[in-house]
């Protein structure tokens, strides 16, 4: 998976190589110099070898830092831009789910993976070219060096390495499990929190902060318990190679003092083997301490590669049967949820054209949600077609139901920011006066008017500087700005007054007259001017007619009227 982003910026990652080459090379240099500044310069009292190779050092010490610095400016460039489009592509992909696909993948862990788990995997692509390269060819560098300088004392070295790299290897496996069980719990902790922070006047009304808190303390406790297992088996590896490290400098000191005693070796080449060994051992010590980094990467590219290959299960389909008929139709529609044997839909039948107002009512849990989402492509029907404007609804993309449907859902969400924006959202280029239109709609023209801020009024996150009703009537006003076929309107007045909504449902009248419009709503206010309306219950329609006509025939539409008599007398009289 990352080679295929990493491709995209093979000149950047060529460059930064390339350089990290120049600062290693650099930097085992000047360890050489120092071997010629004591053999050939100190013990021979060549004052001019010896500022020949203290410039040289400079020199080097100059061309260290240069091309430190232009690798870093390379390997930024490359992380910065591989995150960039991994996130992006994770956000591309999971706004493209059908409610289908992205059954399994909660929110909490959608953001997770898009922010943790993208950082994570930046580090590690940061860490390999920037530390694990250049620890590598460091390493294999003063190897090398030092071979050149004595054979026999390097060797030792070069025992050492191969049993760091198993140990290392060794103890993270060990490791991979438990990073493994972090990320899980971080999804866990980011999901309670959410909820908690949304729901914290439900939690506080039915007396449950005791509850969350101990559920929350569990989370915490998973992650505390994870961590401790994977740092406790990698928290070895430091001190093991630190115990290496000196072991081999005294076998060198022990070795080679004995040999420059009898002149057959150098002291400034002993003073140059001691210096690589500790270069090369210090560089596998920083190796083990990244090392760590590997099997936390290994289950982020995962977690995020789960999201990048989850194909949508909702394909556009090829269909050749099409309809001359325009409108929204429903054709014998049966639908079962993933996984249930009992039908949310049955025999479902209905049809809506241009000019008409139909509209659905029915109890919570009678099928009024899931049928929107059966028409918004959310979830393929078990049977029967659904058509817009005589196509199947499987042939069209969501563009192209988004163009013909516009849909208000019963939740308003808006987003942080200004009026103005969150109702061009409808529509992009809407002018000033196109949104204090709307806004009149739905009666809130004035009091926006009344704000010094105009239509740059700012919405908090969430809009928590909103009353429900006023969310649902900017709600409204986003999705009557919008030009379409068809507008579904998902129990949205529920938070309003029956004045206020009588306003808004006359305005909405006289804008869409030429429109087909579909109202979801459980009170029989809502829908009383409808065109026909569908009892719905328990998945099928039982009855149908105008409020006149079921109020007269339908036992289950006078039932619902009884009900809310009392609360709306005014309305429904």
């Amino acid at each position: 998976m990352l080679i295929k982003y990493a491709k995209k910026y093979s000149k950047f990652i060529v460059g930064q190589l390339f350089f990290a080459g120049i600062w290693v090379f650099a930097q085992l240099w000047i360890p050489r110099l120092m071997v010629d500044i004591v053999d050939s310069g100190i013990m021979m009292k060549d004052m001019n070898a010896i500022v020949h190779r203290g410039l040289l050092m400079l020199a080097a010490t100059v061309l260290n830092i240069a091309s430190l610095l232009i690798s870093i400016f390379f390997l930024t460039k490359v992380t910065a831009g591989i995150s960039r489009d991994l996130r992006s592509d994770l956000f591309e992909k999971v706004v493209d789910w059908s409610k289908e696909t992205r059954t399994g993948f909660s929110n909490s862990t959608l953001v997770t993976r898009t922010v943790n788990d993208v950082k994570q995997v930046s580090n590690l692509i940061d860490l390999s070219l920037r530390k694990i390269f250049t620890l590598t060819i460091t390493v294999i560098g003063a190897l090398a060096v030092s071979f050149s300088l004595d054979a026999q004392l390097a060797s030792i070295i070069l025992i050492i390495i191969p049993l760091i790299f198993l140990l290392g290897l060794f103890l993270t496996t060990r490791a991979l499990p438990q990073y493994a069980r972090i990320r899980v719990s971080i999804d866990r902790i980011n999901r309670l929190f959410r909820e908690n922070i949304r729901g914290i006047r439900v939690i506080r009304a039915f007396n449950k902060s005791d509850h969350e808190v101990k559920e929350f303390g569990k989370a915490t406790e998973e992650a505390y318990e994870a961590s401790v297992k994977s740092e406790s088996t990698m928290m070895l590896l430091s001190p093991l190679i630190l115990l290496f490290t000196n072991i081999l400098i005294l076998v060198i000191l022990f070795l080679g003092g004995g040999r420059a005693q009898i002149g057959t070796i150098k002291l400034g080449v002993l003073i140059g083997l001691i210096e690589y060994a500790i270069i090369s051992l210090n560089n596998i010590q920083q190796f083990a301490a990244i090392i760590t980094i590997i099997p936390r990467s290994k289950v982020s590219i995962d977690r995020i590669a789960e999201i990048l290959s989850k194909d949508e299960l909702l394909d556009i389909k090829e269909d050749s049967l099409e309809s001359e008929s325009e409108g929204i139709q429903f054709r014998d529609i049966d639908f079962y949820y993933p996984g249930s044997r009992r039908a949310t839909l049955r025999n479902l039948n209905f049809c809506l054209k241009k000019g008409e107002t139909k509209a659905i009512i029915g109890s919570t849990g009678s099928g009024k949600s899931t049928l929107l989402k059966l028409l918004l492509r959310d979830y393929d029907a078990y049977q029967g077609r659904i058509c817009l404007n005589g196509r199947n609804v499987q042939t069209l993309t969501r563009e192209e139901i988004s163009g013909i449907v516009t849909y208000v859902p019963q939740s308003s969400f808006l987003f942080s920011g200004s009026i103005r924006e969150n109702i061009q959202t409808g529509k992009k280029d809407a002018a000033d006066d196109e949104i204090w239109a709307v806004l009149d709609m739905v009666q809130m023209g004035d009091f926006f008017r009344a704000s010094p801020e105009g239509l740059d009024t700012h919405i908090a996150q969430n809009a928590v500087n909103l009353s429900g009703g006023q969310k649902q009537r900017l709600s409204i006003a986003r999705g009557l700005i919008r030009e379409s076929d068809f507008y579904i309107f998902d129990d949205c007045f529920s938070a309003l007054d029956y004045s206020t909504e009588k306003k808004i449902r006359a305005a909405i009248r006289a804008k869409l007259a030429d429109r087909g419009v579909l109202v979801v709503a459980q009170r029989v206010a809502t829908v009383r001017d409808a065109d026909e309306i569908f009892v719905l219950e328990r998945g099928e329609i039982l009855d149908r007619g105008s409020h006149e006509e079921l109020a007269e025939s339908s036992e289950i539409y006078r039932e619902i009227i009884a009900s809310q008599l009392k609360s709306q007398e005014g309305e429904i009289r």
